[in-house]
């Protein structure tokens, strides 16, 4: 994001009614490990392990609380994203209303996630904050420098505020994630450096 960027959107803040500043936000954030050392930076032999987070504030992870219904939404990446295998995809141990599909370069899209209240008994309740809603196994095809990107687009969620199925809207936020593919474990520095190069010739 550019510092012109930052600033423009802490001006926008500032001039946000205070009855919005206290809405209720759903924030996506996504973790990236690894099937070799768990650094999150694929090296030869490796695939990486995605798992997409939502967190909600205020916190409804009590007793009656968590989350409801999210979705459904779209994953989606860029080129370098598409150049590799989706070789595994599944939702978390909630419900879950429809079914995904990979589309063109392994965009996964239908992804949604549904609990029944807890009082309702069906199935596995999660009332954890953050909780994990999915999990990607993916493997670039060729080990060449370039850098992966990913956006479910944060969308809006629904969570319970008790047991009986009484709900209330948070804002989705966020949901990007990149990280990085290397030829060979000892070219992660360097393609580290490369990228503080680049940035420092672009100012």
């Amino acid at each position: 994001m550019k510092p012109g960027t930052i600033a423009g959107a802490t001006l926008a803040v500032l001039v946000i009614p205070a009855s919005a500043v206290s809405a209720q936000v759903a924030t996506w954030s996504w973790t990236v490990s690894d099937t070799g050392n768990g650094d999150g930076v694929i090296e030869p032999g490796e695939s990486a392990l995605l798992t997409v987070w939502m967190s909600f504030e205020p916190r409804q992870d009590q007793f009656g609380g968590g989350y409801a219904q999210v979705g459904p939404y779209s994953i989606l990446g860029n080129d370098a994203w598409a150049a590799g295998t989706l070789d595994e995809f599944v939702t978390g141990s909630q419900f879950s209303g429809f079914v995904p599909f990979v589309g063109e370069a392994n965009n996964i899209h239908n992804v949604d996630h549904f609990q029944y209240p807890r009082w309702f008994g069906y199935g596995n309740y999660n009332s954890k904050n953050p909780v994990d809603l999915f999990f990607i196994r993916w493997t670039p095809r060729e080990y060449t420098p370039r850098t992966v990107t990913l956006d479910n687009g944060g969308p809006d969620a629904y969570i319970y505020t008790d047991e009986w199925g009484d709900r209330l809207l948070h804002s989705g936020a966020d949901g990007f994630v990149e990280f990085s593919v290397v030829p060979a474990p000892a070219s992660a520095a360097a393609f580290g450096v490369c990228a503080l190069g680049a940035s420092g010739r672009r100012r």
